[in-house]
């Protein structure tokens, strides 16, 4: 969401890998290069807020959102309508991230490659979804939108992740933890301005079923569905 706000906007918005010391370094970098930084943040709940500290920080993000509630409450509005006039402006974001269980490391090096297809990757997915750009930081690298094709990212062979991005706006990564026997994924669709979130979810329902048989197929190669995820 926070990349389209600052397209439409005119902010800069970068990604990094996950985890504050890269978020927080490329936040510092950019302070030298003469840039305010807004916010820093990553998918599991962490957040560093105006530049106060360039670090995964609970108390310094407790005060930003209660002073924004205080203004928001004295102009006669609340957080969550707030949020909600953004969704108006920008479309609805609506996601759905999970993990498969996979005890075997072979398993997911398999799935990555076969991701790869011999270095000729996707162009569409269930013969209906085109992607639009592909990002690759396993080792040696791919990026479907750079001149030479390299990641602008680290890449990393033993901590591969793989992002699709498609034409309708949906954006799905698939990488294994790092420290448990899960192969996660994150997908997120962008609604259109004035369409209502359930269809978006409905949406994204659909398309999500689709892209994980297709490219994980699960059943082919033993993950186990956990009760908590999907």
């Amino acid at each position: 969401m926070l990349g389209t706000i600052g397209k439409q906007e005119g902010f800069l918005f970068e990604e990094t890998l996950t985890g504050f010391k890269w978020i927080g370094s490329r936040a510092l970098a950019l302070q030298e290069q003469g840039y305010k930084v807004l916010l820093g943040y990553e998918e599991a709940i962490g957040f560093a807020c105006g530049g106060i500290i360039p670090d995964k920080d609970g108390i310094s993000a407790l005060g930003v959102i209660a002073t924004m509630a205080c203004h928001l409450y004295n102009c006669e509005n609340t957080l969550a309508g707030r949020l909600q006039k953004i969704y108006d402006k920008y479309g609805e974001f609506v996601s759905n991230n999970g993990y498969y269980r996979c005890d075997d490391p072979s398993v997911v090096i398999g799935i990555m490659e076969q991701m790869r297809n011999n270095g000729k990757y996707f162009t569409s997915v269930g013969g209906r979804y085109q992607v639009e750009s592909i990002r690759d930081l396993g080792a040696p690298g791919y990026d479907s939108t750079t001149i030479d094709k390299k990641p602008t990212l680290p890449t990393s062979a033993s901590s591969p992740m793989i992002t699709f991005r498609f034409t309708n706006g949906c954006v799905c990564s698939f990488r294994a933890s790092g420290t448990e026997p899960k192969f996660k994924f994150y997908i997120e669709l962008r609604g259109n301005p004035g369409e209502k979130k359930e269809a978006v979810e409905q949406r994204l329902k659909e398309m999500s079923g689709i892209i994980l048989e297709e490219l994980l197929q699960p059943s082919a190669n033993g993950l186990v569905i956990p009760s908590s995820s999907l």
